[in-house]
């Protein structure tokens, strides 16, 4: 598969000639490019959409981003090939999973950029967007922890889930809207651990897969916070410029101090006491994000409820 995709040929060879032009100036601007792609920039800005934004969009967005984030994983693990030989090419950045396809290309750049551009529909935005996608792709091959065909394969493959996901957004909204609160948690349920139980073993050979315990996790918390918020918050995401922001600001303080939090905690053995305990971790800030921190909002007045106006 290695020859067939030529990684080891022009693969490498395309590497070579963008780390030729590399300097010090380059080397930090695409460092920071490539966290726009990482998973916490994902909740930073998932969270700045859902409480200050557009609750539909930023809910629509975590759920796509995570359905994306596991296809990607489990392509990864399928395929299992390499990323770049760090004795070739040099590398900035240090990653364990394997190379193809790029998730930051797929999910951190073509899910997370492309959706809001169809959201916002700006042309600005749009432009932003697709400026920042290529960066975000551009920035692993720089950076040496991809191959090109990693990073194409990844934007193709964001591209496609991207526009199924357009196409039948609305029609899975009203389904969902239809379905009596222990149905929505029956469908969560039977989700999450599809996701956790169809996920073939990780890099380490870890089976129930890190990564699908962490979108599990999420989802899970996500999706029964979204249940509790809309029955017992409904919080409203309008308001002053200032009003929003500082309310982003007391809301990722509090989610982030839970994530951090969470970080710090050892690996745990066996492989399945950690595994419960890293859905539990992320299904914890997954509820904090969807429900508690509205429900901080409300209580701080920086949020008006709909409840409030029946």
């Amino acid at each position: 598969m290695d020859d067939l995709l030529g990684l080891d040929t022009w693969g490498t060879d395309l590497i070579l000639a963008v780390q030729s032009i590399s300097n010090d100036t380059l080397d930090s601007f695409f460092l920071a490019i490539t966290e726009l792609g990482n998973a916490e920039a994902f909740l930073v800005i998932m969270a700045l959409v859902y409480w200050s934004i557009n609750r539909q969009w930023g809910l629509r967005l975590t759920v796509l981003a995570m359905l994306s984030t596991w296809t990607n994983e489990f392509f990864k693990v399928i395929f299992r090939l390499p990323r770049p030989n760090p004795a070739i090419v040099r590398q900035l950045v240090h990653e364990q999973t394997y190379g193809f396809p790029s998730g930051h290309a797929q999910t951190g750049a073509v899910i997370v950029w492309g959706y809001l551009a169809a959201k916002v529909r700006k042309g600005w935005f749009t432009a932003l967007a697709v400026l920042l996608i290529f960066l975000i792709g551009f920035s692993r091959v720089y950076l040496g922890v991809h191959y090109p065909q990693d990073v194409l394969a990844g934007w193709i493959l964001g591209s496609l889930i991207l526009v199924i996901w357009l196409h039948y957004e609305e029609s899975l909204a009203a389904w969902w809207k239809q379905l009596e609160v222990r149905s929505q948690v029956m469908v969560i349920i039977a989700g999450i651990s599809a996701m956790l139980f169809l996920m073939p073993t990780d890099a380490t050979g870890h089976y129930p897969n890190e990564t699908a315990a962490t979108l599990a996790g999420t989802l899970l918390g996500v999706g029964i916070g979204t249940i509790l918020e809309n029955k017992m918050v409904q919080f409203r995401v309008d308001g002053s410029v200032g009003r929003r922001l500082l309310r982003y600001l007391v809301g990722i303080i509090f989610v982030g101090s839970i994530y951090v939090a969470g970080s710090l905690l050892p690996e745990f053995e066996p492989w399945a006491l950690d595994i419960v305990v890293r859905v539990t971790r992320y299904s914890l800030v997954g509820l904090t994000v969807a429900w508690l921190a509205p429900l901080l909002f409300i209580r701080l007045r920086l949020a008006d409820s709909d409840l409030n106006l029946s």
